[in-house]
């Protein structure tokens, strides 16, 4: 198996996992294309990045993070705002998508709890690779990419009611910080790593 950064070929693939196994997500719900746009911005973004596990030419799984998630929207909005807007215009239609998405940008510029702007994203492992310790290699290639750029604390906010996925980061070291509704009447945890590179 090679973990390795995406590729724009890699963006079907990446998006295609992200909807299938992250389909209760808010993301997930704005439809593939947009997923493709979202994934393929980070790819060629500064702010952002993603990682792919590859196991004979087929994406396994992935990892995404951001160095700065308000100035990753930022920049996708700067550089896709006619696209993304062709893409969503049916779903901003509608009030309570609209308010969804208004919430997702404008989460990045609350500063309040001391929170790292750098974010793990998303991470997923196709389910037929579960249990072979994929996603904490997937994990620490994202810690690896955070160090080069020389960022040395991270978050990431997971649903409360994802246990397994709580338990994940739990185990990776990620500290319990506070809970918070990017969504209205939708909880999330916030989970914090701290490290100390050595030099």
């Amino acid at each position: 198996m090679d973990i390795e950064k995406a590729k724009v070929i890699d963006i079907d693939h990446v998006a295609s996992l992200h909807r299938e196994y992250i389909n209760t997500g808010f993301l997930s719900s704005l439809g593939s294309p947009f997923l493709k746009l979202i994934y393929q911005s980070m790819v060629n973004s500064n702010n952002a990045f993603c990682i792919v596990a590859i196991e004979k030419k087929n994406i396994i799984g992935f990892v995404s993070g951001a160095i700065d998630i308000g100035g990753f929207y930022k920049d996708f909005l700067r550089r896709n705002f006619i696209k993304a807007s062709t893409i969503l215009l049916p779903k901003i239609l509608n009030f309570q998508f609209a308010k969804k998405i208004i919430e997702t940008l404008l989460y990045p510029a609350r500063k309040e709890q001391n929170l790292p702007e750098a974010e793990l994203l998303s991470i997923v492992v196709d389910k037929n690779y579960r249990g072979k310790g994929i996603a904490r290699k997937l994990f620490e290639k994202l810690e690896e990419e955070f160090k080069t750029r020389s960022v040395n604390r991270f978050k990431v906010i997971v649903g409360s009611k994802l246990i397994s996925a709580r338990r994940f980061y739990e185990k990776m070291g990620g500290i319990l910080h506070s809970e918070v509704e990017v969504h209205k009447g939708e909880k999330s945890n916030i989970y914090i790593y701290v490290y100390i590179w050595e030099i």
